[in-house]
């Protein structure tokens, strides 16, 4: 009777570490697929890709001893946001193993373009951060600023306490992003603008504040 019961107990652990081991799985194939969506809905495939007119300007055909300079991938009709589906979830796993299927989400939510970055980094470098702020700090650090992913482990043991300060500011801007991105390009492209037309932006601008 004993060994009866012993067996029945040990069996029915089985089953249950194999129904936990399922629903696991389940659950980061489910988070995964919602990752890949997020990422193929901020970048969708195109056929053709049109390179931004100013990514060439200023840039010549050959170096000084005749050799051709190497065009970007921007140029070429290729974007670094072309991946395949693999490449998605192979990335976002590597990325769940180091921060948590949730938080890999949540950063893929926030910053969609992560799954492009090298994943053999992910590890390492949480690894220097870790030596430095903690791993709870790091896994928040990295949360509020998910661009730190691209960092690889040499340039990571370099955080200090500007690294932490900053992923603050780019948590709390973030909102604003779409307002002050276009606004910081139009203020880089007013001395173009100015020589182009002959008007003075600037000088309109400042007297603004006087």
């Amino acid at each position: 009777m004993m060994k009866f019961t012993t067996l029945s107990i040990a069996v029915a652990a089985l089953v249950i570490s194999v129904a936990q081991g399922f629903s696991t799985s389940s659950k980061s194939s489910s988070m995964a697929d919602e990752a890949v969506s997020i990422f193929q809905a901020a970048y969708p495939k195109k056929d053709t890709y049109k390179p931004v007119p100013w990514t060439s300007w200023g840039v010549p055909a050959r170096d000084f001893d005749g050799t051709e300079i190497k065009k970007s991938s921007m140029q070429s009709g290729r974007r670094m946001a072309d991946i395949d589906e693999q490449k998605c979830r192979t990335t976002f796993n590597a990325l769940s193993k180091v921060y948590g299927q949730e938080q890999a989400l949540e950063m893929t939510r926030i910053m969609p373009f992560i799954l492009t970055f090298d994943s053999k980094c992910f590890a390492p470098s949480f690894q220097e951060w870790s030596d430095i702020f903690g791993s709870q700090e790091t896994k928040e650090m990295v949360l509020r600023n998910p661009g730190l992913l691209a960092l690889p482990p040499d340039e990571a043991a370099t955080a200090t306490d500007q690294t932490m300060n900053f992923s603050y500011a780019v948590a709390v801007t973030r909102p604003l992003s779409g307002i002050l991105l276009p606004g910081l390009l139009f203020l880089l492209a007013v001395p173009t603008i100015e020589a182009v037309t002959g008007i003075s932006i600037r000088g309109g601008l400042s007297g603004l504040f006087n």
